[in-house]
Protein backbone atom coordinates (compact mmCIF):
# COMPACT_ATOMS: atom_id res chain seq x y z
CA UNK A 1 0.00 0.00 0.00
CA UNK A 2 1.10 3.30 -0.58
CA UNK A 3 2.17 5.79 2.17
CA UNK A 4 4.21 8.88 2.89
CA UNK A 5 6.87 9.39 4.30
CA UNK A 6 8.99 12.65 5.54
CA UNK A 7 12.24 11.02 4.69
CA UNK A 8 14.52 14.81 5.54
CA UNK A 9 13.06 18.20 6.78
CA UNK A 10 10.97 19.48 4.14
CA UNK A 11 10.86 16.28 1.77
CA UNK A 12 8.70 14.32 1.79
CA UNK A 13 8.36 10.80 -0.42
CA UNK A 14 6.01 7.92 -1.38
CA UNK A 15 6.70 4.87 -0.17
CA UNK A 16 5.35 1.42 -0.37
CA UNK A 17 4.27 -0.18 3.06
CA UNK A 18 3.18 -3.82 3.48
CA UNK A 19 -0.62 -3.49 3.66
CA UNK A 20 -2.16 -4.00 7.39
CA UNK A 21 -3.98 -7.60 8.00
CA UNK A 22 -7.50 -7.69 9.37
CA UNK A 23 -8.15 -8.73 12.81
CA UNK A 24 -11.28 -9.94 14.96
CA UNK A 25 -13.58 -7.50 16.00
CA UNK A 26 -11.65 -4.96 13.90
CA UNK A 27 -12.62 -2.88 11.11
CA UNK A 28 -10.16 -2.28 8.01
CA UNK A 29 -10.31 1.38 6.06
CA UNK A 30 -9.35 2.33 2.92
CA UNK A 31 -8.54 6.21 3.06
CA UNK A 32 -10.56 8.46 0.99
CA UNK A 33 -8.98 12.23 1.59
CA UNK A 34 -7.46 13.70 4.38
CA UNK A 35 -6.53 17.19 5.13
CA UNK A 36 -3.43 18.81 6.67
CA UNK A 37 -3.41 20.64 10.48
CA UNK A 38 -1.12 23.02 11.76
CA UNK A 39 0.16 20.51 14.14
CA UNK A 40 1.46 18.21 11.22
CA UNK A 41 3.98 21.05 10.06
CA UNK A 42 6.82 20.45 13.09
CA UNK A 43 7.44 16.94 11.22
CA UNK A 44 7.72 18.44 7.96
CA UNK A 45 9.55 21.75 8.60
CA UNK A 46 12.32 20.74 10.35
CA UNK A 47 11.62 21.39 13.58
CA UNK A 48 12.17 18.05 15.43
CA UNK A 49 15.69 16.91 16.17
CA UNK A 50 17.97 15.88 12.59
CA UNK A 51 18.50 12.03 14.45
CA UNK A 52 14.69 11.63 14.40
CA UNK A 53 14.65 11.56 10.21
CA UNK A 54 13.66 9.87 8.30
CA UNK A 55 9.97 9.49 10.31
CA UNK A 56 7.84 6.59 10.27
CA UNK A 57 6.00 5.93 7.16
CA UNK A 58 2.49 7.17 7.47
CA UNK A 59 3.01 10.44 9.93
CA UNK A 60 1.93 13.04 10.66
CA UNK A 61 -1.98 13.36 9.49
CA UNK A 62 -4.79 12.52 11.64
CA UNK A 63 -7.27 14.64 9.53
CA UNK A 64 -8.40 11.29 7.69
CA UNK A 65 -11.82 10.06 6.02
CA UNK A 66 -12.05 6.62 4.30
CA UNK A 67 -14.45 3.75 3.66
CA UNK A 68 -14.34 0.15 5.58
CA UNK A 69 -13.34 -2.15 3.41
CA UNK A 70 -13.53 -5.26 5.74
CA UNK A 71 -15.48 -4.99 9.51
CA UNK A 72 -16.07 -7.85 12.26
CA UNK A 73 -18.09 -5.04 14.01
CA UNK A 74 -21.92 -4.51 13.77
CA UNK A 75 -21.41 -0.98 13.93
CA UNK A 76 -19.95 -0.57 10.72
CA UNK A 77 -20.20 -2.56 7.04
CA UNK A 78 -18.22 -2.16 3.97
CA UNK A 79 -18.96 1.06 1.48
CA UNK A 80 -19.83 3.09 4.81
CA UNK A 81 -17.80 6.11 4.88
CA UNK A 82 -15.93 6.97 8.17
CA UNK A 83 -14.27 9.40 9.84
CA UNK A 84 -10.62 7.84 11.24
CA UNK A 85 -10.19 9.62 14.96
CA UNK A 86 -7.63 7.27 16.01
CA UNK A 87 -4.77 10.28 15.97
CA UNK A 88 -2.19 8.04 14.29
CA UNK A 89 -0.30 7.57 11.03
CA UNK A 90 -2.81 9.03 9.07
CA UNK A 91 -0.96 9.07 6.09
CA UNK A 92 -1.64 5.50 4.89
CA UNK A 93 -3.72 4.06 2.42
CA UNK A 94 -4.80 1.43 4.64
CA UNK A 95 -5.81 0.98 8.41
CA UNK A 96 -7.21 -1.40 10.98
CA UNK A 97 -8.68 0.49 13.39
CA UNK A 98 -11.09 -0.73 16.87
CA UNK A 99 -14.16 0.74 16.18
CA UNK A 100 -14.67 3.03 18.67
CA UNK A 101 -11.55 4.93 16.60
CA UNK A 102 -14.50 5.34 13.92
CA UNK A 103 -17.30 7.97 13.49
CA UNK A 104 -20.23 7.10 10.96
CA UNK A 105 -20.26 9.74 8.03
CA UNK A 106 -23.19 10.46 5.66
CA UNK A 107 -22.86 9.91 1.81
CA UNK A 108 -25.52 12.77 0.47
CA UNK A 109 -22.95 15.51 -0.10
CA UNK A 110 -18.56 15.33 -0.82
CA UNK A 111 -16.43 13.58 1.80
CA UNK A 112 -14.60 16.73 1.90
CA UNK A 113 -16.77 18.35 3.92
CA UNK A 114 -17.39 15.59 6.50
CA UNK A 115 -13.43 15.38 6.50
CA UNK A 116 -13.91 18.83 8.68
CA UNK A 117 -15.71 17.09 11.48
CA UNK A 118 -12.40 16.65 12.76
CA UNK A 119 -10.70 20.06 13.08
CA UNK A 120 -14.46 21.18 14.33
CA UNK A 121 -14.80 18.33 16.34
CA UNK A 122 -11.37 19.79 18.29
CA UNK A 123 -12.90 23.15 18.31
CA UNK A 124 -16.01 22.18 19.85
CA UNK A 125 -14.36 20.05 22.83
CA UNK A 126 -12.14 23.53 23.18
CA UNK A 127 -15.24 25.38 23.24
CA UNK A 128 -16.83 23.45 25.93
CA UNK A 129 -13.93 24.62 28.18
CA UNK A 130 -15.13 28.56 28.07
CA UNK A 131 -17.57 30.11 30.09
CA UNK A 132 -20.93 30.69 28.19
CA UNK A 133 -20.29 33.45 25.02
CA UNK A 134 -24.13 34.00 24.70
CA UNK A 135 -24.04 38.42 24.81
CA UNK A 136 -20.24 38.14 25.05
CA UNK A 137 -16.89 40.30 23.49
CA UNK A 138 -14.85 37.54 22.27
CA UNK A 139 -11.31 38.16 20.02
CA UNK A 140 -10.54 34.85 18.32
CA UNK A 141 -6.17 35.57 17.30
CA UNK A 142 -5.20 33.70 13.89
CA UNK A 143 -7.96 32.97 11.20
CA UNK A 144 -6.31 29.71 9.65
CA UNK A 145 -8.34 26.94 9.81
CA UNK A 146 -9.21 26.12 13.42
CA UNK A 147 -9.42 29.59 14.36
CA UNK A 148 -12.51 30.13 11.93
CA UNK A 149 -14.00 26.89 13.50
CA UNK A 150 -14.04 29.09 16.42
CA UNK A 151 -15.13 32.39 15.09
CA UNK A 152 -18.09 30.35 13.70
CA UNK A 153 -19.05 27.92 16.80
CA UNK A 154 -18.78 31.26 19.10
CA UNK A 155 -21.11 32.83 16.47
CA UNK A 156 -23.47 29.72 16.68
CA UNK A 157 -23.32 29.85 20.93
CA UNK A 158 -24.20 33.68 20.74
CA UNK A 159 -21.48 35.89 20.84
CA UNK A 160 -22.60 39.51 20.50
CA UNK A 161 -19.33 40.50 19.13
CA UNK A 162 -16.74 38.40 17.59
CA UNK A 163 -13.18 40.47 17.13
CA UNK A 164 -11.09 38.43 14.82
CA UNK A 165 -7.12 38.98 14.16
CA UNK A 166 -5.09 37.83 11.32
CA UNK A 167 -2.12 39.14 9.16
CA UNK A 168 -4.20 38.29 5.51
CA UNK A 169 -6.99 40.35 4.04
CA UNK A 170 -8.28 36.82 2.69
CA UNK A 171 -8.41 35.05 5.66
CA UNK A 172 -10.48 37.52 7.84
CA UNK A 173 -13.15 38.07 4.69
CA UNK A 174 -13.52 33.95 5.43
CA UNK A 175 -14.18 34.61 8.92
CA UNK A 176 -17.02 37.17 8.21
CA UNK A 177 -18.56 34.44 6.47
CA UNK A 178 -18.12 32.47 9.43
CA UNK A 179 -19.47 35.15 11.71
CA UNK A 180 -16.71 37.63 12.73
CA UNK A 181 -18.29 41.34 13.37
CA UNK A 182 -14.74 43.15 13.42
CA UNK A 183 -12.12 41.91 11.72
CA UNK A 184 -8.60 43.53 12.47
CA UNK A 185 -5.87 43.03 10.13
CA UNK A 186 -2.55 43.39 12.71
CA UNK A 187 -0.14 44.17 9.37
CA UNK A 188 -2.09 47.00 9.40
CA UNK A 189 -3.54 47.95 12.93
CA UNK A 190 -2.09 47.94 16.38
CA UNK A 191 -4.24 45.08 18.01
CA UNK A 192 -4.53 46.48 21.60
CA UNK A 193 -5.43 49.57 20.40
CA UNK A 194 -8.04 48.26 17.91
CA UNK A 195 -9.71 45.91 20.46
CA UNK A 196 -9.48 48.94 23.26
CA UNK A 197 -11.00 50.81 20.32
CA UNK A 198 -13.84 48.70 19.88
CA UNK A 199 -14.82 47.59 23.76
CA UNK A 200 -14.29 51.35 24.83
CA UNK A 201 -10.96 50.37 27.13
CA UNK A 202 -12.40 47.77 28.47
CA UNK A 203 -11.07 45.17 26.81
CA UNK A 204 -12.89 41.29 26.15
CA UNK A 205 -14.65 39.01 28.01
CA UNK A 206 -12.99 35.85 26.05
CA UNK A 207 -9.80 35.88 24.02
CA UNK A 208 -8.71 32.78 22.14
CA UNK A 209 -5.89 32.00 20.89
CA UNK A 210 -5.45 29.93 17.83
CA UNK A 211 -2.24 30.48 16.72
CA UNK A 212 0.74 29.21 18.22
CA UNK A 213 3.35 31.96 17.66
CA UNK A 214 5.50 33.75 20.78
CA UNK A 215 3.88 37.28 20.16
CA UNK A 216 0.70 35.91 19.78
CA UNK A 217 1.10 33.79 22.96
CA UNK A 218 2.30 36.84 25.28
CA UNK A 219 -1.08 39.25 23.42
CA UNK A 220 -4.02 38.09 25.15
CA UNK A 221 -3.00 39.74 28.55
CA UNK A 222 -3.53 43.21 26.85
CA UNK A 223 -6.62 42.11 25.39
CA UNK A 224 -8.84 40.57 27.82
CA UNK A 225 -10.63 42.64 30.46
CA UNK A 226 -10.06 42.73 33.91
CA UNK A 227 -11.08 39.09 35.59
CA UNK A 228 -11.80 37.97 32.22
CA UNK A 229 -10.85 34.64 30.21
CA UNK A 230 -8.11 33.22 28.00
CA UNK A 231 -8.11 30.18 25.80
CA UNK A 232 -5.06 28.97 24.19
CA UNK A 233 -5.36 26.78 21.85
CA UNK A 234 -2.70 27.48 19.05
CA UNK A 235 0.65 24.62 19.17
CA UNK A 236 3.54 26.74 20.00
CA UNK A 237 5.99 26.88 17.12
CA UNK A 238 8.71 26.49 19.17
CA UNK A 239 9.23 24.82 22.64
CA UNK A 240 10.13 26.72 25.29
CA UNK A 241 8.69 30.26 23.97
CA UNK A 242 9.45 33.12 25.95
CA UNK A 243 6.33 34.25 28.28
CA UNK A 244 5.24 37.20 30.19
CA UNK A 245 3.29 35.73 32.64
CA UNK A 246 3.68 38.81 34.85
CA UNK A 247 2.00 40.82 32.84
CA UNK A 248 -1.53 38.14 32.89
CA UNK A 249 -1.61 37.66 36.16
CA UNK A 250 -0.96 40.70 38.34
CA UNK A 251 -3.03 43.47 36.43
CA UNK A 252 -5.80 41.71 35.15
CA UNK A 253 -6.29 38.53 37.25
CA UNK A 254 -7.83 36.31 33.91
CA UNK A 255 -8.62 32.74 34.25
CA UNK A 256 -6.56 30.59 31.65
CA UNK A 257 -7.25 27.58 30.36
CA UNK A 258 -5.68 25.66 27.05
CA UNK A 259 -7.36 22.79 25.19
CA UNK A 260 -5.63 20.53 22.43
CA UNK A 261 -7.18 17.52 21.26
CA UNK A 262 -11.05 15.97 20.90
CA UNK A 263 -12.51 13.16 21.95
CA UNK A 264 -15.28 10.91 19.88
CA UNK A 265 -18.91 13.03 21.05
CA UNK A 266 -17.05 16.26 19.66
CA UNK A 267 -16.49 14.44 16.33
CA UNK A 268 -19.74 13.11 16.07
CA UNK A 269 -21.22 16.43 17.38
CA UNK A 270 -19.66 18.40 14.56
CA UNK A 271 -20.63 16.09 12.08
CA UNK A 272 -24.07 16.43 12.67
CA UNK A 273 -23.40 20.29 13.07
CA UNK A 274 -21.42 20.35 9.24
CA UNK A 275 -24.56 17.64 8.13
CA UNK A 276 -27.45 19.89 9.22
CA UNK A 277 -25.62 23.71 7.79
CA UNK A 278 -25.79 24.82 11.06
CA UNK A 279 -21.69 24.97 10.32
CA UNK A 280 -20.75 25.75 7.23
CA UNK A 281 -17.65 24.57 6.09
CA UNK A 282 -17.77 24.83 2.74
CA UNK A 283 -15.70 28.66 2.88
CA UNK A 284 -12.92 27.17 4.43
CA UNK A 285 -12.21 24.36 1.69
CA UNK A 286 -9.67 26.24 -0.79
CA UNK A 287 -7.84 23.13 -2.32
CA UNK A 288 -8.41 19.61 -3.12
CA UNK A 289 -5.15 17.76 -4.69
CA UNK A 290 -3.89 14.32 -5.45
CA UNK A 291 -2.00 12.61 -2.57
CA UNK A 292 1.42 12.63 -4.80
CA UNK A 293 1.22 16.08 -4.71
CA UNK A 294 1.68 15.90 -0.68
CA UNK A 295 4.47 18.38 -1.14
CA UNK A 296 3.25 21.16 -3.10
CA UNK A 297 -0.04 20.62 -0.43
CA UNK A 298 2.46 21.16 2.65
CA UNK A 299 4.16 24.07 0.45
CA UNK A 300 1.06 25.45 0.31
CA UNK A 301 0.09 24.96 3.69
CA UNK A 302 2.86 27.03 4.92
CA UNK A 303 2.94 29.31 2.22
CA UNK A 304 -0.79 30.68 2.23
CA UNK A 305 0.08 31.27 -1.20
CA UNK A 306 -4.06 31.25 -3.32
CA UNK A 307 -5.80 32.19 -0.54
CA UNK A 308 -5.51 28.59 1.08
CA UNK A 309 -7.08 27.70 4.11
CA UNK A 310 -7.64 24.19 4.03
CA UNK A 311 -6.23 21.53 2.06
CA UNK A 312 -7.57 18.49 1.24
CA UNK A 313 -5.76 15.62 -0.44
CA UNK A 314 -7.30 12.56 -2.34
CA UNK A 315 -6.06 8.93 -2.67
Amino acid sequence: MRAIQVTAPRKIEMVDLPRPAMAPGKVLMRTAMVSICGSDWPQVLGNHPEEEYPKDAGWPGHEISGIVEESDSLEFKPGDRVLDVGYEGGFREFKVREPSQLVKLPSDRPIQEFLMSQPLGVVLHGAQRIPNPLGKRIVVIGQGAIGLFFTAVLHMQGAHEIITMDLEETRLGVGAKMGATHPVNTAKMDPVEAVMELTGGEGADIVVEAVGQEFTFNLPGALVKNQGFILFFGLPKKNPMLFDFRSFLWPKEPTITNSSRGYTPDFTLARDLIASRQIDVRPLLTHKLGIEDVQKAFELAESRAEGAVKIAMEW
